[in-house]
């Protein structure tokens, strides 16, 4: 079974130009054809025996035995009564009589419409005359030949030829695209008989086993073609609109690899080399979010890439199809699976080059739920954290890592499954700097991807002040302290700071100074960072200076060496 394309860019409507003077005639060329365009007249081969006349052979063959005439005509024989034994007849197939053979829609998903516009199913037959419109859906149709068509959206379609020859034993099979684009695996003709035909509002296109592409730019009013398999025949006609005339420019014999482009006028370039099939080698094996991106390897003389996605092989139903005009490919809407992706690369002439595929698998499900705190890049002081997170309604539990590597190449501190709540809380960590992550558990054998990692930051709360060196007037305080650090300083007569008494900042970790009075005071330290972050501040420290009588100086006034004190 051999296969060809037919469709249009997207974003275009499908379907032929229309314009007079310009149409399209693709034949796989077998043995016995020439350089132009399909048979117009298919027909059997019927081998004389002894005794054969063409008005018995009318009787035999002919669904209108007066018809014999015809046979004498189309095979030139002088004599309806003698035929030589052995002779090679020409029967065309229109004169002799046949059965309906239909097709049948083998599966059809999204929006598709057979005749009528009623709802096409998968096993429905398509007799003689069915029509098909895909909007946003497609098609797979089997005929009665054999042949497979892919009818993807946008589409519209009639099955104009779908009828049995039974005294030939042959089928033939012809479709009538009318926009859209139509994927054909079409049956290998034996030889001698005529092959599968896809009429368009521009021309016809015969196939007797090769693999081809065409693509009609209404704008443009431009066709293009490329062969994958076997040649192809590219002839410019001349007519009315969707009634192609005679050649009206030189056509050429298009090989394998390569593409041609039919202009307006029906001009037929000549033929040059598709672009290679891109280099997916280095492509991801695994995707684990919903929306899958591909960042391609750069193509020389590519100006853009199309990729196509399926659960099958065979691309009978896409489940994706997007092109893009960078190298990077994003495909949305994918079910968790397998799946086998083919790229191609277009050039600046709009012919879409060899096909490249890569198989991947999708594991995006049940997704990650979202962090709520803390948030990313907190700065916090102490030794515990409380960390939350959404909650996934398709997960029973939840599976979470810390580690103080962003890509958790380090040994894991906590690597926590089957949590239930959607919070934590962790304590007893050092300063430093900390990642973690999510991922929601359907089970204990179903776990989904881990979410991007959180960043977080712990920084020691300052120690409390060395216990104080207390003068007559004055304190000497001393912490400790990192470097690059400033200090906030204040001091109170209550535990509570309302009010605070006195507050200074230094760049030192320590501070000399003079307090009014004697009695009990409190005191506490905050660190500033270089970055801005500001810490807590310690807890409150007491101490107390003396309560003396004081001198004009303020001084303690002293008594055999001792201060003397007065009552509180």
């Amino acid at each position: 079974m051999t296969a060809f394309l037919f469709r249009q860019p997207a974003g275009h409507p499908w379907s032929i130009p229309l314009a007079v003077g310009a149409a399209l005639v693709l034949a796989a060329l077998p043995a016995w054809a020439g350089e132009g365009a399909v048979p117009a007249d298919p027909v059997f081969t019927y081998t004389t025996s002894a005794g054969d006349t063409l008005i018995g052979l009318g009787k035999r063959f002919l669904v209108d035995p007066a018809r014999w005439p015809e046979l004498a005509k189309v095979n030139r024989v002088p004599n309806a009564n003698r035929i030589p034994t052995g002779q090679t007849l020409a029967i065309p197939l229109r004169l002799m009589a046949t059965q309906p053979a239909p097709g049948q829609v083998l599966s059809a998903s999204g929006e598709v419409q057979g005749t009528g516009q009623q709802p096409v199913l998968a096993g429905q037959a398509l007799p003689p005359g069915a029509e098909l419109r895909t909007g946003e859906g497609q098609a797979t149709v089997r005929l009665a030949d054999g042949t497979l068509l892919h009818l993807r959206a946008g589409s519209q379609l009639v099955v104009d030829t779908a009828h049995r020859v039974t005294k030939a034993g042959v089928v033939q099979s012809g479709v009538t695209l009318q926009r859209g684009q139509v994927d054909v695996q079409a049956q290998k003709a034996p030889a001698g008989m005529p092959g599968f035909r896809v009429g368009t509002p521009q021309g016809v296109l015969g196939v007797r086993g090769t693999e081809f592409r065409v693509r009609a730019d209404e704008q443009e009013a431009t066709t293009r073609g490329e062969v994958l398999e076997g040649a192809v025949a590219v002839d410019g006609l001349g007519g009315q609109p969707g009634r192609p005339g005679q050649p009206a420019q030189p056509g050429q014999r298009v090989q394998a690899g390569q593409g041609v482009v039919v202009d307006r006028s029906g001009q037929v370039a000549l033929p040059v080399a598709l672009l290679a099939a891109p280099d997916l080698s280095a492509l991801p094996l695994l995707q684990e979010r919903p929306l899958v991106r591909f960042t391609l390897a750069p193509q020389a003389g590519a100006v853009a890439y199309r990729a196509q996605v399926a659960t099958e092989g065979g691309f009978a139903t896409l489940a994706a199809d997007v092109r893009s005009d960078s190298t990077e490919l994003r495909i949305a809407g994918l079910p968790d699976g397998d799946h086998v992706m083919r790229v191609l690369a277009e050039d600046a002439q709009g012919l879409q080059g060899l096909n490249a595929e890569h198989r991947f698998r999708l594991k995006a499900r049940p997704e990650p739920p979202l962090p709520s705190a803390p948030q990313p890049r907190t700065i916090i002081a102490g030794q515990g954290v409380q960390l939350a997170w959404t909650a996934n309604p398709e997960a029973r539990s939840y599976r979470l890592q810390l580690a103080q590597s962003e890509d958790f190449s380090q040994p894991l501190l906590r690597d926590l499954r089957g949590h239930e709540a959607a919070a934590l809380a962790l304590d007893g960590l050092a300063p430093g700097v900390y990642f973690w992550r999510l991922a929601s558990e359907r089970s204990a054998t179903d776990q989904g991807p881990f979410g991007a990692a959180q960043r977080f930051e712990m920084r020691a709360i300052p120690k409390p002040p060395a216990p104080p060196e207390v003068g007559d007037r004055s304190i000497r305080l001393a912490w400790e302290g990192l470097p690059g650090q400033t200090f906030e300083v204040q001091f109170a007569r209550a535990p509570d700071f309302a009010p605070v008494l006195l507050e200074r900042r230094t760049r030192t970790p320590a501070l000399e100074i003079e307090l009014p009075g004697g009695g009990r005071f409190f005191v506490r330290v905050r660190a500033l960072d270089p970055d801005g972050f500001v810490g807590p501040y310690s807890s409150p420290q007491q101490f107390q200076l003396p309560t003396c009588l004081r001198d004009g100086q303020l001084g303690c006034v002293k008594a055999d060496g001792q201060s003397v004190q007065v009552a509180d």
